[in-house]
Formats: C-alpha cells, structure tokens, sequence
C-alpha cells in the first residue's frame, strides 16, 4: 500500500462501510468538505470532493489515468473494457460505440419508451401506495431497455443484481462486495448465458455491438465485453436516477407542484437530481505524474477517488447545497466529465423524461407511505425501497 501523502490529513475513516453508506450522500460531503483532498489510511489513496478538483482530474487522463484506480482488483467483475481504458484504447471503442447512442439514433425509441412508462405509472397511481423503486423504475426500466438491447424475457430481473455487483466492484473486496457477489451468482451466469450471438435478439442492440466484431472493427471479444459492459452500465444507475427524483420531489413537495406548472422543466430536474442525489458515487484515477491541482499536490502514483456525491454539495460551487431546486443554474458532474463522460446519457435522459412526464399527468401529489431504505452499495447510491403515495 502506498505510504500516506504529506499534503493532505490523514482520515482512519471507512467511507465504504455500510454505516456510513446508509448516511449518503451526506457522509461523504462531510468529509470531503472538512479539507480539500484528504488521504484515506483504510484504503491507500486521496479522497476528493471539491467540485473544483473533481471537475479538473475527470478530463484530464494524460495526468491522472483510468486504467489503475482505487482498490483495483485485478479479477474484477467489470468488464475490462471502456471505462477501465484511455485513448487510443478508449477512443476506438467508444467511438464504434457512439453510433448507437445519439439523439437520432436513439429517437425511434421514444415513443415506446412513453407508452410504457405511461403504463407503469397508471397502474401505479391506480394502487396508490407502491414502492417507487420496484414499481416505478425498475417496472420501466427492466422493460424498455432489454427490449432495446434484445434480450429474452425470462429472468430479466436478475439483470439488476448484475448492475449492481458490477458497481459494487468499484471500491474495496469487503464485506458488501462478498455478500453481493454470492447473491449475484445467478445473473452472471444469465447475462453471459444471454448475451451471445446466438441468445441475443437479431437487430437489437446488442446484435448490432456483436456485429462490430464481425466486421473487424473491434476484437470480437472486446464486442463481447462491450455487450455486457453495456448491461452493468445502463440499468442501475437509470432505476437509482428515477427513484432518487421521486425520492428528492418527496422531500421538496414545492419541487413538484413547481414541475408540474411547468413539464419542459424535466431537464433541469435531472440535472438537479444528478447534482442532489447522484446514482453514480465515485469515479477512480491514479496520478501519471506529481503534479498540482487547485492547489493540492499529488504525487506520481497515488490513487485518487472521486466522489461525486461530495463535489454535488461543495458548498464553495452550489449556495444551499442540501436544498432540491430544479431552476439552479450550472453544470454537475453526474454523468462524469471528458472523454469518460457518460456514454449513454442521451438514453437516460429520454428514460427518466418519459417517467416524470407520465407521472406529472397522472400524480398530483407525491406523499411518503413508510420508512424507505438507501441502497447499501460501494459505488451506487440511492433508494433501495421507497414507499410512496401517489395522490391522482
């Protein structure tokens, strides 16, 4: 492990302990407030919340790459592949990858994306008390985007026990890893069982990854990869975004009178939404050389976590940082930053659009209905069950 950095306090803290994870998003904004970087003794490496600093290592790969991070383990469960790679690497897959995900390419999806979320939320406001997490976003979500990849029905739910081990890889071999790892024994075996050539569902879109293997474009092993890589990325985190806007509308009751006077304002939801309570925790790197930034120093070497959900309450960027306002102003480091920026939020956006615009149809008033639970993840963050009542 390395030896502790001179530039920064030391913390004996475990930011990846389930006490501590069941505190998010605030826990790691105290930290990460209480000093501008700050190296974590359990873990070997620099802690980083400052959205300033954040904001300037995400694009930055020739200084701080993506191929070591934090708690790298070398038979992780994420597929080797993207966002474990910087350019040349990188910029092949991706930009073979990047067809697939444009606005255009994207919007003949938009109308089943509607009418199944308007589904989903019209039983869901006939039941009046659900779950928001289970029967709204992951009801939505484990629809619309299988049936956009191509993948079978049967036994499509346990392609979140899959994101979610995935994530969970993002951060130390500990006690959550272990027991999430077992529990996801199943959905390994489904999603490597389902996503090949002869599984998949012709012209969807893991058919059409699978067919830059092919024709040469990349590895067809590397399409392989990126098949399932595709999978652990795209269902988590876009149940997590859905179900932590309800979460955060159930706090701020004006939030949603105000949306709802207003629907075009679902943009700015999210982006408050990914700045509030963001699904994705943190983002490794390791500095490539000594260097400064923002005044912290980090020398050549040193793994660096970013946490996101600190940099989205700093309160030296955001005035009010724990206030839910969907008319704030400036950019968030949700979706990530630079060439690692998100991939697929084009789709997120269009998921999450067609949700809270059914439910600014159908919900006048989004009311709690029970104690919820965060989900208790490494790198994920978000409700694990939220119990609501959707007043029509």
């Amino acid at each position: 492990m390395i030896a502790p950095s001179p530039f920064m306090p030391l913390s004996d803290g475990d930011p990846f302990s389930a006490e501590w994870i069941a505190r998010l998003p605030y826990a790691d904004a105290e930290l990460c407030q209480s000093a501008p970087a700050t190296w974590l003794d359990k873990y070997g490496c620099a802690a980083v919340g400052s959205h300033a600093i954040v904001r300037a290592i995400l694009p930055d790969w020739r200084r701080f790459t993506s191929t070591a991070k934090p708690c790298d383990d070398p038979f992780s469960l994420v597929p080797p592949i993207l966002v474990t790679e910087d350019p040349p690497e990188h910029t092949l897959v991706r930009n073979a990858l990047m067809q697939f995900f444009t606005p255009t390419a994207l919007a003949r999806h938009a109308d089943a994306f509607a009418v199944e979320a308007d589904r989903v939320v019209a039983e869901a406001a006939e039941r009046g008390t659900i779950d928001a997490v289970k029967d709204i976003a992951a009801a939505f979500v484990l629809k619309v985007f299988p049936d956009m990849i191509g993948l079978k029905q049967d036994g499509r739910e346990l392609i979140l026990d899959f994101g979610e081990a995935a994530f969970n890889t993002v951060g130390p071999i500990n006690a959550i890893f272990q027991e999430l790892f077992e529990r996801a024994a199943p959905a390994f075996a489904w999603v490597e069982e389902n996503t090949r050539r002869d599984t998949v569902k012709p012209g969807g879109l893991a058919s059409r990854i699978l067919d830059l293997g092919d024709q040469g474009i990349i590895a067809p092993e590397r399409a392989e990869l990126l098949v399932r890589a595709t999978i652990a990325a795209g269902f988590d985190t876009t149940v997590l975004a859905i179900a932590n806007g309800i979460g955060a509308f159930l706090c701020f009751p004006d939030q949603w009178a105000l949306l709802r006077s207003d629907p075009k304002l679902v943009r700015n939801a999210l982006e408050e939404v990914l700045r509030y309570d963001p699904p994705a925790r943190v983002q490794g790197r390791s500095a490539m050389v000594d260097c400064e930034v923002e005044g912290v120093r980090f020398r050549k070497g040193d793994p660096v976590a970013l946490f996101l959900t600190a940099a989205g309450r700093d309160p030296d960027r955001w005035e009010e940082p724990d206030r839910f306002d969907i008319m704030r102003k400036g950019a968030n480091l949700g979706f990530g930053a630079g060439i690692h920026l998100c991939l697929g939020q084009v789709l997120a956006r269009m998921e999450f659009d067609a949700v809270f615009q059914a439910l600014i149809r159908r919900v006048s008033a989004i009311e709690p209905a029970g104690e919820g639970r965060r989900f208790i993840n490494n790198a994920a963050v978000g409700w694990g069950h939220l119990p609501v009542r959707l007043v029509s």
